[in-house]
Order: structure tokens, then sequence, then C-alpha cells
């Protein structure tokens, strides 16, 4: 203690973190195999103002209450305890470390090399002693004391929603219609043009990349890139502090506040895999120095290194109680305090993961999600897949979980770059056809998301240009579907222009249209390139940000496209229901059937007649509620396909064309006619109304 003005009192073990009172602050914090813990006091300066032995500690909690203390304060902890790493155990108290719990940091964490809790210089690396002191280069835990919002939450059915994955600063970075001193931010994230625009887009839930605290590791810095995704985080509960352009919390509540206004929910893209500590070479700036062997899943032959079915160098131990406590304290939070409606959990199968690192849907975690009455009204969404053994597991998630839906991914792209073998595999996730072993899932459809390329690079690049993240265009999936339509990266050809925006209208169709929870990636309704580079993740500059401007010329004429097939998903409501395909001749009559595959003859489609050379197919769908009629049509070939239209036993037939991707058909209506002509790469809808 560097005063003596301080009056401390044993203070409580609940709840975790700095809880402020209107007579001081409760600092508490978890470290099972701790010897001594210290709560080190800041001034704004960032200057070490006392420092407070925590004496108090109940079972594995270590707390203490300060008097006097006010929201505001500044702090962190400085951790004693055996250092050897051949044993798991690196506690080294020359590290400040930022509290698990916080709510609010004073900067952004970017490394420094006292941030490690080794010698850098040492050839025993990592088994070497920092002795380093890292306060003046670490962000503060700021203490601060919140209400609760009143809740206006909008509840859209998973039915009806259309999910928009964007990232808070790349969405509004570049927007003229926002003050400049609030893009990039939660506050410039609620203005009116952005609302306006989501609105006008038919979006219900805007998907959010991590807003959580995170780490720039310092390979970036090295290389003078940031960490602009923001998958390593570093503090679960408190935003990444750049995002914030007041330093206040509510911040966050007003905007979604707004949000819920105008009927979109916020959905938070979360990281509970692992954190940004990394490997055993990491920095040490929270869980490493609290209680290395408790928050992280060690190698059980050696402890001194880390389980890495992640790929990030680290695994969270959600079987450890403790840590499975943060993760949840902290989803409630966010659902709690600012009102959030759901969360996307990064590479989830990590977290279903036991003590045996074998995945179960009955593992504590889903167990706890299931149970916790404040989760129980939010929506989850899975990555459902990591890199360990058994990673993949698409459809064996908990029945209230939603599942990222690569398969749809892969085939669409496959089947509109004209691959043969794709057109019964697309046809089943149009369809939304049961499959794994739980059969039919809440899946969430995708043609881009974030990693990967967008759109537009689908249709303009065969392979991948990660030159600008410094790694010789090594990182990032060489395994991406695409074809550049004719010419690699931009082009003044103007056949190659048109081919490549008809290809990028079919499969936006295709999306919007499809059995499922569509995901539109930000950018790909306008078109926005990232010149080739699958991996943008350390590009915080124009390649990865929003183009308000449109540049493309197929920009608008794009957004209008968009706009059109989400009300068109609005208003016929077969597109979003779940169906079962089913396109094996029956005796029941064509226009009595709930889906069936069909021919250009105009004949369903047999078994045999799934040839790998189809690249056309058509599907009739029938509306149980209306009797109506969709005749889909879809031809990725090279060639203009005449289709029979379905004989529905009606004496003079009146189809309606609701969708024509190439634009090529003039006429709306085809009274009284028996054939339909589907130019190449294209995609049309015709409705009956008289079934």
């Amino acid at each position: 203690m560097f005063g003596s003005k301080i009056k401390v009192e044993a203070g409580t073990p609940y709840p975790l973190g700095a809880t402020v009172d209107k007579n001081g602050i409760n600092f508490s914090l978890f470290s099972q195999n701790a010897t001594k813990v210290e709560l080190c006091l800041f001034n704004m300066f960032g200057n070490e103002t006392s420092r407070i032995n925590m004496q108090m500690r109940t079972d594995d909690i270590w707390h203490i209450y300060v008097k006097g203390l006010k929201a505001g304060q500044q702090y962190g902890f400085r951790v004693y305890g055996p250092y050897e790493p051949e044993k798991g155990l690196r506690f080294n108290p020359n590290k400040l470390l930022l509290d698990p719990s916080a709510k609010l940091l004073s900067k952004p964490l970017v490394f420094h090399p006292s941030h490690l809790g080794y010698d850098a210089e040492s050839p025993e690396k990592d088994l070497s002693f920092s002795t380093v002191n890292s306060a003046p280069f670490m962000p503060k835990c700021i203490a601060v004391d919140m209400k609760k919002p009143l809740s206006n939450r909008p509840y859209v059915s998973w039915t009806d929603t259309v999910v928009y994955e964007t990232h808070l600063k790349g969405f509004t970075i570049q927007n003229q219609d926002i003050p400049k001193e609030i893009r990039g931010t939660f506050e410039g994230m609620k203005s009116k043009k952005i609302i306006e625009y989501l609105k006008t887009l038919g979006i219900t839930s805007v998907e959010l990349l991590p807003v959580a605290a995170f780490n720039t590791t310092g390979n970036l810095v090295e290389k003078g890139l940031a960490n602009y995704w923001g998958y390593d985080p570093i503090c679960f509960m408190a935003p990444q502090n750049s995002y914030l352009s007041s330093g206040k919390l509510q911040e966050i509540q007003n905007m979604v506040r707004i949000f819920h206004e105008a009927g979109i929910e916020v959905i938070l893209d979360v990281v509970y895999n692992h954190t940004g500590e990394g490997s055993e070479l990491g920095p040490t700036v929270c869980f490493r120095g609290i209680d290395n062997t408790s928050y992280y899943r060690l190698l059980p032959d050696n402890a001194r290194y880390y389980m890495n079915d992640t790929g990030c160098g680290n695994c969270l131990n959600l079987s450890y109680p403790a840590t499975l406590q943060l993760v949840l304290n902290s989803l409630r939070y966010w659902a709690e305090m600012f009102d959030i409606d759901g969360f996307r959990f990064d590479l989830a199968t990590t977290l279903g993961r036991d003590v045996q690192n074998i995945f179960s849907p009955q593992s504590d975690f889903f167990k706890a999600i299931e149970k916790d009455f404040v989760l129980k009204r939010t929506k989850l969404i899975a990555e459902p897949w990591d890199m360990g053994m058994g990673g993949y597991q698409v459809g064996n998630f908990p029945i209230r979980w939603a599942q990222w839906n690569d398969r749809f991914r892969d085939v669409t792209r496959g089947f509109w770059k004209g691959d043969f073998g794709k057109a019964q595999e697309i046809t089943a996730e149009l369809m939304g056809t049961p499959r794994g072993p739980r059969g039919n899932f809440k899946k969430v459809n995708f043609i881009t998301a974030h990693d990967g390329f967008s759109l537009y690079d689908l249709v303009s690049y065969n392979q991948k240009h990660n030159e600008a993240n410094g790694e010789g265009n090594r990182d990032g999936n060489d395994n991406n579907i695409s074809w550049n339509s004719g010419v690699e990266g931009e082009t003044i050809d103007q056949n190659i222009l048109n081919f490549r925006f008809l290809r990028a209208k079919a499969m936006m169709a295709t999306l919007l249209l499809s059995n499922g929870i569509p995901m539109i990636l930000s950018g790909d309704e306008v078109l926005r390139s990232q010149r080739g580079n699958n991996n943008a993740y350390a590009q915080d500059n124009p390649l990865s940000w929003f183009n308000w401007k449109m540049k493309n010329p197929y920009a608008q004429k794009m957004l209008d496209f968009v706009r059109d097939l989400t009300k068109l998903r609005r208003e016929h409501p077969p597109f979003a229901k779940l169906a079962t395909l089913s396109n094996k001749p029956t005796d029941v009559p064509l226009a009595e059937r709930a889906v069936v595959c069909m021919n250009p003859d105009g004949a369903p489609m047999a078994d045999g007649d799934w040839q790998p050379y189809i690249r056309s197919f058509a599907i009739l769908i029938r509306d149980e509620d209306n009797g109506t009629h969709y005749f889909v049509l879809l031809n990725a070939s090279d060639t203009p396909v005449t289709y029979s239209l379905p004989d529905l036993g009606i004496e003079c037939p009146l189809w309606i064309l609701l969708l024509d991707t190439s634009n090529s058909v003039q006429k709306l209506m085809l009274n009284n006619e028996t054939t339909t002509e589907v130019p190449a790469w294209t995609m049309m809808v015709l409705l009956n109304q008289e079934g």
C-alpha cells in the first residue's frame, strides 16, 4: 500500500470483478493456485497510486472492499505464485493483469515486449522469467456503475430472420452522412442513415463481428498491421475501447435501443474458444497470469504446452467450473445490460468438448446455457466446427441452436461455377432437406462470410491474393470454389463484367430464396471487393471497409436487386418455410404435391435423371396454406434451356414472373403458354395463383 489514507474491509467474493456502491468498490478475483493477490489502483493518467494486498480469500475467490472509491476508478491485479511452466504454472507479479470480469478498459491492448512473462532474449524462451514491469504499457480496468435498460426487444422469429454480418467500424467509417468523430463506433452505428439503409435492405438481425476487447498481437505490430476482425479476446465483458466515441457504456445501450425501435435485432459474434494470449510464447496479460491451469486446456503429458483445437494457440477450459461461470456471466451481462438479442459462437465445437476433449451436445456448457433463464430468450448460432479431432459437428448441436451451414456455401458456389454433379445437392439445400445425425436443424445459409472471398471476388478471382497480409500469400483458404468469369481480377471487358454481375445475382437469389436462415455478408449487396484477399483479418483499411460511394458500376443495380429479393421472401412464405423434398414419382396428382423436382420435359425427376452433367433443373413448390404454386428454375449452363410448364390441371393457366436474374425476359405474365425459356446462368421464379 503506497498511502495510509485508504480504508479497506474484507468485502465479499461475489459478484466477481469490480462492484460499485455509494460507499466504495468491492473487488473480487478467482484464482485457485495463487499464493497472493494485489489490487493495484491507478489515477486517470495511468500512474499507480496504491497497491493493496487482498488478504481475504473465500474458497478460491480473493476479495476486498475499498472505501471511498467511485465509478471511473482504474485498477488491475498482480498475482503471485509459482513460475513452473512445465507444470502449467505461470505466475509473474511483474505483470499487471486485467480483470477477466472488467466492464471497461482505459485503452485498446496493443502488444508490447513487457507483456511477455518470460525473457524473449533467453534461449530458454518461456522457461525463463521476466522481471520487467508491464504496468506502464497495459490498459487499465475501469470500474463502472450502470443501470439495466428497459427492454423492448423485437423477438424476430427464426422463420422471418435475415441476418446481416458486418463490422462495427468497417460498416460506418467511410459513411459521409455520419459525423467524422463518431464513425467506426457504436454511436455512429445508430445513425439514422444506417438504420434506414438496413430497413430498406430487408434486414431483421445485424450480427456484429467481435466487439469485446481484443489483443493486437506482436506479429501484427511488427508488420504495421492491425487486428481488424477482433478474434483475439482478452476481456469478454469489456467492449473494445476504440469502438466507444464517448468512452461510456451507455453508448452501446443507446445503439441497441435505436435498433430495437426500428425492429432490428443485434447479435454479437463472441469468442470463447480461445483468448488473445496465444501459445506459451504469447503475452501474460490476464488469464495466463491469474491461473493458467484453471483457465486453459493444457496437454496432459506436458503442461508447458496448450491444446490448440482452435489454431489460435490455446483453448479455454470450459470443463472447469470457474471458467464456465465466467463465460456464462459475460453472456448474461451482454444480454441483460445491453439487451443483446443473440450470439454467434466462434468455433463452437470447442465449447462443447468434455474433460476427455470429446465433443458432446450434453456438455456442461450446453446444459448451463439451456438452464439459464436470461439466455433462454436469446438466439444462439454455432459455427459448428473447430480444428481438433472430430471437430466437424454440423447438425450435432442441441435443438435450440441454429448452425452455420457450410454445405450450402460450398454447393451453391460449385453449382453457379458450373461444376458438374451439383444439381441434386443444391436442390437439397434449396429445400432444406434433413441431413446429419439429428436430422433437421436450423440452418444458417450463407455463401460468403467475413472469412473468405466476398461475393464479387467469388466471380472475379480464381486464386487468393493475400500479399498485403505479409505472409507470402500462404495464409487463407486455397479452396475457394470460385471462378473469375474469364479474367483474373479487375478488367474493363464489358462482357466479363456483365457475366460476373449475372452470376452474383444468381447466387444471391439462391441464398435468399432457399429454405433456412439467410446470412448476407455486409457489402455483397453492393458488390464490394477485397481485390482477391480472402483473409483480411489484419486489413483495417479501405480494403475491408464498406464503400458507401459504391464504385462498382453495378452496385446500385445489385442493391436494388437484393432489396427486391428480401421483399419477395417476405411476401411469399414458402421460401422461408421448412419443406420435405420429394422428387420421386407418386400417384398423387402433381398439383397436390408439396415439392417436386422437374426436368425440362415437364415430368418429375426420377433418380436416374440426376446425371453428373446436369446443370439445369426446376422445382415446383405448393403453398399448403392457399394452394398457389411456385415454379423455380435454375440454369447454370452456357446455353438457354426451354422448360415445359407444369400441368396443374388448369384449363388456361396464368403464370406470373416474379424473378428473372438475367433480366432478359420482358413480359411479366405467361398466359396460356406451355413453355418458358431459362437463359444461361439464370434463376427464375414463376407464380401460379389458380392452383
